[in-house]
């Protein structure tokens, strides 16, 4: 007993490590996307993040394996995943990143969601109270101060739509991969897709097309910046070690217990992104943001309670 309560301490001190990695690389791209092209960040992230998974892999002494016993749920895992951390890094770039951050955690009750369309889970009436106080979340967080609905704050809820289809195909390769091969697949996938985008577009033609607020997509790949460079290293090594230990606590903790914590990256991204961008969220942003971590932390009490693990057994990276 007293060794299972260690372990899930050290688990919640690994996800707490983790989501405030997690906050500083997404700050660190907010801040880079007024200058790189996205397609040539996500191709160094991919690049380096399969080589520091694999040396990781030979200094652990684990078997290397690069390939999947699943190649078409495999590929069709890396294109989401392509799309899915594509568009919120595009949507970061264009709102609060506390916002993007926030609205993307309604991951937890897609999750729910989906579970009972393809699990056959039964969820009670506490929950679905839960979920669409979650959800109307959203709309608070997606009412700017004029009234008007701005469709890129939609951008994260379709991420966290991608990643919930993400979730259920990792479940369902976990019984033959491993969770390295897995997510050296899709880092593998989005090299490809990215390094193609550079191939064609790389050289800023996209920016021809003269389409406003499309900057951070057709801006021209850039070499010749040790700088730049050594900014994007950083990010890969950041994001990588960050899924390190955030994938370290689940195989050693409880997912249930650790979970919630996940939330406690919020209160990162909401501090660095009020003393690097001045951004205060405003009285609807605030409650949006109370609604969705809320009802986010009681789905997964409710999952612990009632024995089911649907939304508590996923990452929200």
């Amino acid at each position: 007993m007293i060794k299972g309560q260690q372990q899930n301490n050290r688990g919640i001190g690994l996800v707490i490590s983790a989501m405030t990695i997690f906050s500083v690389q997404d700050v660190i791209i907010k801040l880079l996307s007024d200058d790189v092209s996205l397609f040539q960040i996500l191709f160094y992230r991919s690049v380096l993040g399969i080589l520091l998974i694999l040396s990781f892999q030979k200094f652990m002494g684990q078997p290397i394996r690069l390939w999947t016993a699943y190649p078409g749920l495999s590929l069709y895992r890396g294109v989401v995943f392509f799309f899915g951390y594509g568009t919120f890094y595009f949507a970061q770039s264009k709102i609060p990143i506390a916002n993007a951050t926030v609205i993307f955690m309604v991951s937890p009750f897609l999750i729910t969601i989906m579970s009972i369309v393809v699990l056959g889970s039964s969820v009670g009436v506490r929950r679905w109270v839960a979920m669409l106080a979650g959800f109307s979340g959203v709309i608070f967080i997606a009412r700017p101060e004029t009234g008007e609905f701005n469709w890129v704050y939609l951008l994260p809820l379709l991420v966290a739509v991608l990643y919930t289809a993400s979730i259920l195909i990792a479940k369902k390769t976990a019984d033959k991969d491993t969770v390295y091969q897995q997510i050296i697949v899709m880092y593998l996938v989005t090299t490809v897709l990215s390094g193609l985008m550079g191939l064609f577009f790389g050289d800023g033609s996209l920016a021809s097309l003269g389409i406003s607020g499309i900057e951070l997509l057709s801006r021209p790949w850039q070499f010749d910046s040790s700088a730049l460079n050594l900014y994007l290293v950083l990010v890969t090594g950041i994001g990588t070690t960050g899924f390190l230990l955030l994938h370290g606590a689940y195989r050693i903790a409880d997912p249930a217990v650790i979970s919630p914590y996940e939330y406690s990256g919020l209160a990162t991204v909401l501090i660095l992104s009020f003393m690097i961008f001045g951004d205060v969220p405003s009285v609807f942003e605030t409650v949006g943001m109370v609604l969705i971590v809320g009802a986010g932390i009681y789905t997964f009490y409710r999952e612990r309670i009632q024995g089911q693990a649907a939304a508590t057994e996923a990452t929200l990276r």
